[in-house]
């Protein structure tokens, strides 16, 4: 229960720091809010209780920077709002109750929303492109490392590896604003390099799916999300959530 009222406090503060700017692009709240959301997801889907810990408060206080500027933005969205803060409270007490499967279904739906809350909004959005390409990939993986492919037929296996190679060569080639993701020089070889990566372990997959060899398959599809994992990884601010617990327990 600390944690959670330490989170409370945090909440209060944030209103009082955040300013409403309609003139503000919302895409960089958004961005900040994905750079402190990813590494809450990712420690949670590791089973990283200690560090989802400390990457709450950090998420928290972007969220609630976030949810002001949008509530200023879209009036019309209180709903949507307010399933925000209903399934990230009851992220934060699954992680605080060492629960990170159920932690990280939470954290999935507060994913999702933001998602379609783009969409409804017409806001182009890199990281959505990358969202929709893991739901396909995950399904992809899951089915290869299944002998009977999930019940897909065969067909349609073939045909969803296919779909997400040519997903991911538009992902490569569609223009990315360095400055919006705040990706200096560095960080923009690194997604490159990762991004080939990718390409690499999805054109090693079709080639097994070429053999039609169910051990082969297996063992390529093993490479597909640890690949990925590597791209969306850059998108986090892993320092920043652990600085930013340092400072909080330093009050």
């Amino acid at each position: 229960m600390k944690t959670i009222i330490k989170i409370s406090a945090l909440a209060i503060v944030a209103l009082l720091m955040t300013s409403h700017r309609p003139n503000v692009d919302i895409r960089s709240s958004m961005v900040r809010f994905d750079q402190a959301f990813l590494p809450a997801l990712e420690y949670t889907l590791r089973g990283d209780g200690h560090e989802a810990k400390r990457a709450v408060f950090y998420l928290e206080f972007e969220w609630r920077k976030l949810r002001s500027r949008l509530q200023h933005r879209y009036p019309e969205e209180r709903q949507f709002l307010s399933r925000i803060d209903d399934w990230l409270g009851d992220a934060y007490f699954a992680i605080d109750a060492n629960c990170p499967v159920t932690a990280a279904n939470q954290l999935e739906h507060v994913k999702y929303e933001m998602m379609e809350l783009r969409d409804r909004k017409g806001i182009d959005y890199y990281l959505d492109d990358l969202y929709d390409f893991q739901g396909g990939l995950e399904v992809l993986a899951e089915a290869a490392a299944d002998e009977m492919l999930c019940l897909m037929e065969w067909p349609e296996f073939v045909a969803l590896s296919d779909d997400l190679q040519r997903e991911w060569a538009a992902i490569q080639q569609k223009p990315f604003d360095a400055a919006l993701y705040e990706f200096d020089a560095g960080d923009v070889r690194q997604l490159r390099y990762q991004q080939q990566s990718m390409k690499e372990a999805l054109d090693n997959f079709a080639k097994a799916v070429d053999s039609a060899q169910r051990d082969e398959i297996e063992q390529a599809s093993q490479a597909l999300e640890p690949a990925f994992g590597q791209v969306l990884h850059l998108f986090g601010n892993f320092d920043a959530t652990k600085t930013y617990f340092a400072q909080r327990n330093n009050y």
